[in-house]
């Protein structure tokens, strides 16, 4: 980006994007941390579950990253949000660097999915990328049942423990069919279904949004709702 780019793109950050503040850094695995920030514009924000932030991660960019926070606390103007860091991208990079004391320019909230009317029988999918999302479900929906994709399922188990979302859930092994998480789905959708509807919130992989998509128009004995969003495909960067 030339120089004058990347003026300009500072100069529309400074209105668009608000500034926050790191206040903690919990390093919840080797590969996830949790990262609170905070700002007085947070205290009159209006959040629900399901709501992204979109973070800058670097100067002279206007590239964001979304991430979903997994609570809001108005009251001290302060949020917090769990990054799976891999790859070597602005954000994941973002994260590594991320200590108490550093500002940051946050967009949002915004809407991204609302959860706030998902029917008591509902079955979450996601991945790594996840996290975030599983934790504001949590929020809404306490009886959802919960399963994950996973390239090393220990290290996921692991965070999920560490962040107090590891009840009712589920981890398997990535895999580039995704048989066995359709199997999963279909089945923790049927598990005590007595003709009412059931919701399927999936994320993640575009490609696993994509079969799940895919498999539930197999599946319309079901009656299921699909709540789906790609954070991610093979090969692109910056969905959100």
């Amino acid at each position: 980006m030339s120089p004058l780019a990347a003026r300009l793109s500072d100069l529309a950050a400074d209105v668009l994007f608000t500034a926050v503040r790191v206040t903690e850094v919990t390093n919840l695995t080797t590969k996830f941390v949790k990262v609170t920030l905070g700002c007085d514009a947070f205290t009159r924000a209006n959040w629900t579950p399901g709501d992204k932030l979109q973070l800058r991660p670097r100067r002279g960019s206007l590239a964001m990253r979304a991430y979903t926070p997994i609570n809001w606390n108005p009251d001290e103007g302060s949020t917090d949000l769990i990054a799976y860091r891999h790859g070597e991208g602005p954000a994941a990079r973002w994260f590594d660097n991320a200590v108490a004391g550093v500002d940051a320019e946050i967009f949002g909230p915004s809407k991204s999915l609302d959860l706030s009317d998902t029917v008591t029988h509902t079955v979450f999918a996601g991945d790594e990328t996840s996290i975030g999302l599983a934790c504001a479900l949590r929020q809404f929906n306490s009886n959802a049942t919960f399963l994950y994709e996973a390239h090393e399922p220990a290290e996921l188990s692991n965070v999920l423990a560490a962040s107090g979302i590891d009840a009712d859930s589920h981890i398997l092994r990535r895999s580039a069919d995704h048989s066995e998480l359709l199997d999963h789905i279909f089945e923790a959708a049927a598990i005590g279904r007595t003709g009412a509807s059931v919701d399927i919130v999936v994320t993640g992989e575009a490609a696993t949004v994509n079969a799940v998509r895919r498999g539930l128009k197999a599946r319309p004995d079901l009656a299921a709702r699909i709540k789906a969003r790609a954070y991610w495909a093979s090969g692109r960067t910056g969905l959100s």
